[in-house]
């Protein structure tokens, strides 16, 4: 009898291990390629790697002569910093990017993306304040399970 409750107890135990190992492997597994925060993207092959190197990756679409693009930009930086080990968090300008902009439906600028399991998810048009950008970025983390 105290074979089969030590057979039990031992178990429980590496279930309990597995369980806890799984729920933190989780997080890391959410990006495998980082960028840096506010990394300018060069080109379509790089905005592929970036949106499908991490479970969830933001895409922020601006302009270069953009007042709204130049005032957002601290704003994507400090908070994507604050999330730099859960998603990627990356710039990309329009006039490089006019033809996947236009695909996606980028209307002005600047316009940031959701990318979960590297398709669009959602769309946060024009200049946001800081908790405004933090909460769109807590909800997508929180929907793809990554945060």
């Amino acid at each position: 009898m105290s074979t089969g409750s030590s057979t039990s107890s031992e178990l429980e135990a590496i279930l309990r291990r597995k369980a806890l190992q799984l729920l933190t492997s989780g997080s890391r597994r959410c990006c495998v390629a980082r960028y840096p925060v506010g990394y300018e993207l060069s080109g379509v092959e790089e905005l592929g790697e970036a949106v499908k190197g991490c479970r969830v990756a933001f895409v922020m679409f601006f302009g270069r002569v953009c007042p709204y693009c130049k005032a957002f930009d601290p704003i994507f930086r400090h908070v994507g910093a604050k999330y730099a080990d859960l998603a990627n968090f990356v710039k990309a300008e329009v006039e490089r990017f006019a033809l996947t902009a236009s695909a996606l439906g980028v209307m002005g600028t600047p316009t940031t993306f959701a990318f979960v399991d590297g398709r669009p998810a959602e769309a946060l048009p024009g200049f946001a304040v800081a908790p405004v950008f933090e909460q769109f970025v807590q909800r997508n983390l929180r929907d793809a399970r990554c945060g």
